[in-house]
């Protein structure tokens, strides 16, 4: 109580009462006469009905009168503020504890223990209010700061301790046991650690017991004879160890039992089969053959109790044949099995997935005249559930009499992983109905049921459900649900549920966070994403593997690469290791986006952090090969995959074969499709599909009839995307009946045409002429429920600017832009090119405009259809049909006309319009213009990027000027470009055609310093590049430079190595010799 600012009734009450206390009949004593409702109200304002004299506490064991010393003392208390260290408290203790010893004052008028009797009866007005106002931290200060003899603490303790409300700590029984030992004295040492012992609530609290006791050991008896804890009992020990056990506290059990041996005290069964059983839960049978061998030492018999342990022992440490073993020979040496023995195999045997085993077992359980208990049933159906034999774990549940929660839970968790959720709420209905009340973990179970099957409203009706029977649903289940929604894409409801959970004062977890950032992902909210990383940390929270490769995820699958590289390298500097799915996902999103090199050097640095990589990572990594043109390097990922024993799939083979037919090498496609059936893989319609594009694309649409035939005939199923490649190769080959012929056959099968069937035919009857009958596709198209898409409406732009219909064509894409049709790059190119055509390059610049405020960016052939127009405007005779052609005579100042017209139209050039002009001009050799071009990039506050790099490298290169080339890299690492292997390539393979092997040399221990994955750099350099010209000495002396450097290619390379040119091997086994 706090004392109040202004004078209150109980100050005016107070010169009353010391005009009592002085002017009392008897000397010392005075009447205690005012209202005892005052006193336990701590208020000492009498009621308007009494009177000072009115009424006496009634306490039965307060006296009529009251010492005057010790009213004061009272009153002087009652006006302290609350208890702390910076009051009088302690003092005035002490002076009670003194008062104690020299006055004797009346006996209670009920019968108390002697210690207790004392302190009650020695001040029962000030003992009712002192002691709410303790606490064990004040009872450890008293015995740490004053001296306190060991009979009064133990006194004041007992007292203290027995009041409603009090609880002793470790603190408090610390302190005291400190203070008996200061004293010397054992006066109830045991009952003293039992109760310290008693009052710890968890294994830190044990832990600060057991220092508290480390410590008297070790100052026991120094310096005289002596031994404060010596006389501890066995009962006392085995006490202290099986409550160490509850912990798991096996360092301190060691520690205690070692005591018990120092103290030549004999062991028990009882202490022995609490260290074998506490070593047993951990699995650690070494340790437990050690106290096993002693209690055989101490010629003590194992109980059941023993053989239990020893089961449970056996089982943890997965030697399950050695437990079934014991669980026999038990009634052989005199220890009968009981139901714990049969509990403790069948839930071992449960969790190695021997569940028939286990069941054998479990009916085999009245043989020993045992019956099974809650746990064996729960044991059994949980595990019965786990293997989907949920009917008989069902009819054990039947048989049960007594049933627990956890019993019916295992059944519910059961049904609801199997999709059965219904099943599941008719056993809550039988639950609620045996009145067996569903706890939260039921709730959470059957929430998360409902969330699996897209039941989310049903799932938060079940949720709300459980909030009205006062059951607090725990962070699974608001994790449930909000994963729930996450998967269905409602973020916004999954956010309400966060706001909600929160409120109910449930924290959100890493978990929750994680639902988020994948719901946000999936609706394209990246940067949502980014800011609820944030978030986690702002709150207290560590991002897990799982939370950040799920933003890794994200941007990979948005081509957003370096967004990704971002999140990896904080998620490094932050401690948290990736795992193979975040490389995978790395590693995937530079092979869609055309950076294999990269993608190979984060293979190297997912090897170093000890994953293995896998089927997918493999293909991923052979499908960026490919996209790149790199099919060489793509089989030979093939050959260290099976190197590395892992069996490439459908999709492994259907990216190469694929690769193969774009690259126009059809006949090695079909040899690869051919040689499937001894690889165990059987064609799907993904390979006939690409043989069939790629036979078509050939002009051999024979063969794709064939294919076709074959295909059906394999029971292997056309689709529309079929049908539709083979339709485009009779188009392109001007067979256009027989392409309606087969939309008509796709039809009549059931095979859906798609809008690419229906564009591709229209395309074909505009370019030769028939409008009506392109129209009466798109129609027909319109019918089976499509609408045009860009492609679609581009073929009529191309069609009417061909036709010079500019005019038509401006409205198409005006259409386009009503029905929300994306117009791309195809079709602003073709619009620009038909202005062109007409003269009209206002309106061609005006259309760029409108591309790039589209965000569309325009690239390399939109710049060349430009400057084809200029060029024809400039010069009427000149006539360019293909654009790549004019780079040869284009002159600088047209380009640079170019750059003026953008800026007048309001298109300010970037680097994607200067990348795509110095491309054509170093596609023409044309170095000179280039250089120009770069100085008039960096005039206007541009810098080159890593694509305008590696072109002029390479045009360098070409052109043989390699002193260039080098300091073109130079120049591209301090802007902190990685130059790709390419690059290099084309440097060491010209410097070795003009003989100069040394800077070959140099350049390649350059390359060498830089990250690359060293299996790329032997293929593409060595074996592409020097082999295959004919430089074996130089490939040698490289592959030397990789050794000695620790640059080690795998052993699939150097097998590589080998089957390309055995003399390069042989040069280097003569360096190493060497």
């Amino acid at each position: 109580m706090t004392c109040p600012k202004s004078p209150g009734p109980h100050r005016r009450l107070l010169p009353r009462l010391l005009h009592q206390c002085f002017h009392s009949k008897r000397h010392g004593c005075l009447p205690l006469t005012f209202p005892a409702s005052a006193l336990r109200s701590k208020t000492l304002n009498p009621k308007p009905h009494t009177t000072m004299r009115g009424r006496w506490w009634s306490h039965p064991i307060i006296p009529r009168t009251l010492p005057s010393t010790l009213l004061f003392l009272f009153l002087f208390l009652y006006l302290l503020p609350p208890p702390s260290s910076e009051t009088p408290l302690f003092s005035l203790l002490l002076l009670l504890l003194l008062l104690r010893r020299r006055r004797r004052y009346p006996k209670p008028r009920r019968p108390f223990t002697r210690t207790f009797s004392s302190f009650q009866a020695l001040l029962p007005p000030l003992g009712a209010l002192l002691a709410p106002s303790l606490n064990p931290s004040h009872v450890s200060e008293l015995f740490q700061k004053h001296p306190v003899k060991p009979h009064t603490a133990l006194a004041f303790f007992d007292w203290i301790g027995r009041n409603p409300g009090f609880r002793h700590t470790v603190e408090s029984h610390a302190a005291l046991l400190k203070l008996l030992f200061q004293y010397k004295t054992r006066l109830n040492l045991e009952k003293i650690i039992v109760s310290m012992v008693k009052s710890c609530n968890n294994a830190e609290d044990m832990s600060a017991a057991m220092d508290t006791f480390k410590a008297i050991r070790r100052a026991d008896g120094v310096g005289d004879d002596f031994s404060f804890c010596g006389g501890l009992s066995l009962r006392c020990y085995n006490f202290l160890l099986k409550s160490l056990a509850q912990f798991g506290m096996v360092e301190e059990m060691k520690f205690v039992f070692h005591q018990i041996q120092k103290d030549g005290i004999l062991p028990d069964l009882f202490t022995y089969n609490t260290m074998i059983k506490v070593y047993c839960k951990e699995g650690n049978m070494i340790e437990t053959k050690n106290y096993l061998r002693l209690l055989m030492k101490e010629r003590l018999d194992p109980d059941t109790f023993t053989c239990n342990s020893l089961i449970l022992g056996f089982c943890k440490s997965k030697n399950f044949d050695r437990a079934c073993w014991l669980f026999v020979m038990m009634p052989q040496i005199g220890c009968w099995r009981n139901e714990f023995s049969y509990t403790i195999l069948i839930h071992g045997l449960c969790e190695a997935h021997r569940t028939d085993e286990a069941f054998l077992l479990w009916s085999k359980m009245g043989e020993d005249k045992c019956r099974p208990n809650v746990h064996t049933y729960t044991v059994m159906i949980d595990s019965l559930c786990k293997e989907a034999k949920i009917e008989t774990a069902r009819a054990l549940l039947d048989e049960m009499t007594d049933r627990a929660v956890v019993t019916y839970n295992a059944l519910v968790g059961g049904y609801c992983k199997s999709g059965r959720t219904k099943d599941a709420l008719r056993i809550v209905n039988l639950m609620e109905s045996s009145e067996c009340k569903p706890d939260a973990w039921t709730y959470a179970m059957l929430i998360n049921g409902l969330c699996n099957d897209n039941r989310i409203e049903d799932a938060e009706a079940m949720m709300n459900e459980a909030i009205k029977k006062h059951l607090v649903p725990n962070v699974v289940t608001y994790t449930n649900l909000i994963d729930g929604y996450c998967k269905l894409g409602k973020v916004d409801d999954a956010f309400r549920v966060k706001d909600f959970m929160q409120l109910n004062g449930c924290k959100p977890d890493v978990w929750v966070y994680t639902s988020l950032i994948t719901g946000l992902l999936k609706k394209d909210r990246l940067e949502d994403a980014k800011e609820i990383l944030n978030e986690i940390v702002a709150n207290g929270l560590v991002p897990n593997v799982v939370t950040y490769t799920s933003l890794i995820d994200g941007y990979c699958k948005r081509g957003r690469v370096d967004g990704a590289l971002e999140i990896f390298d904080l998620m490094d500097s932050k401690g948290c290791q990736p795992n193979a799915w975040t490389y995978n996902d790395l590693i995937y999103g530079f092979c869609q986006v055309r950076k294999v090199n990269k993608a190979m050097v984060l293979l190297t640095r997912m090897l170093r952090s000890g994953f293995s990589p896998n089927v997918i990572t493999f293909t991923a990594l052979i499908q960026g090969q490919c996209k790149e043109g790199y099919i060489d390097g793509a089989f030979r990922l093939l050959e260290m995959m099976e190197a590395n024993e892992l069996v490439p799939d459908h999709h492994t083979y259907s990216v190469l074969i694929d690769a193969l037919c774009k690259a126009g090498r059809n006949e090695e496609a079909w040899s690869l499709f051919n040689n499937l059936p001894t690889k165990g893989i059987r064609a799907n319609r993904v390979m006939y599909t690409n043989l069939i594009d790629g036979f078509c694309k050939a002009g051999n649409v024979n063969f794709a009839r064939n294919l076709l035939e074959k295909m059906i005939s394999d029971d292997c199923l056309p689709d529309s995307y079929t049908y539709s490649a083979l339709i485009h190769g009779f188009c392109k080959e001007k067979l256009l009946q027989e392409a309606l012929l087969l939309l008509d056959d796709m039809t009549k099968k059931g095979i859906e045409p798609t809008p690419v069937t229906y564009t591709t035919l229209i395309d074909k009857m505009l370019k030769e002429g028939n409008e009506d009958d392109a129209k009466r596709i798109l129609d027909k198209m319109g019918l089976s429920g499509y609408k045009p898409n860009t492609f679609t409406y581009t073929v009529f732009i191309h069609a009417y600017c061909s036709d010079g219909r500019i005019e038509e064509a401006e409205k198409v894409m005006a259409e386009m832009e009503k029905e929300g049709v994306l117009l791309d790059l195809v079709t602003y190119s073709i619009f620009i090119d038909g202005c062109g055509n007409m003269g009209q390059l206002d309106r061609a610049f005006s259309a760029l405009k409108h591309m790039i405020d589209s965000s569309c960016e325009p690239n390399y052939w939109t710049y060349s259809i430009l400057l084809k127009h200029l060029l024809k405007k400039n010069n009427a005779d000149s006539v360019f049909v293909d654009t790549s052609g004019m780079w040869n005579v284009l002159e600088l100042e047209t380009v640079l006309k170019l750059l003026e017209e953008m800026v007048k139209h309001g298109c300010t050039p970037n680097v994607v319009t200067y990348y795509s002009l110095i491309s054509g001009f170093c596609k023409g050799g044309r170095l000179k213009e280039t250089r120009m071009l770069l100085s008039h990039m960096k005039e206007r506050g541009l810098s080159p990027n890593e694509e305008i790099y590696t072109l002029v490298i390479t045009c360098c290169c070409n052109m043989k000027l390699y002193t260039e080339a080098i300091s073109l890299i130079s120049d591209m690492t301090e802007f902190g470009y990685q130059p790709r292997l390419e690059s290099y390539k084309h440097l060491v393979l010209g410097l070795c055609d003009e003989g100069d092997s040394k800077k070959a040399k140099s350049v390649f221990c350059d390359l060498l310093e830089r990250e690359y994955n060293y299996d790329e750099v032997a293929w593409k350099i060595l074996i592409d590049g020097l082999l295959r010209k004919g430089h074996v000495d130089v490939c040698s002396e490289l592959l030397f430079v990789m050794e000695d450097r620790g640059c080690c290619p795998s052993p699939q390379t150097y097998a590589m190595v080998a089957k390309e040119s055995p003399e390069a091997l042989n040069g280097l086994v003569g360096e190493l010799e060497g």
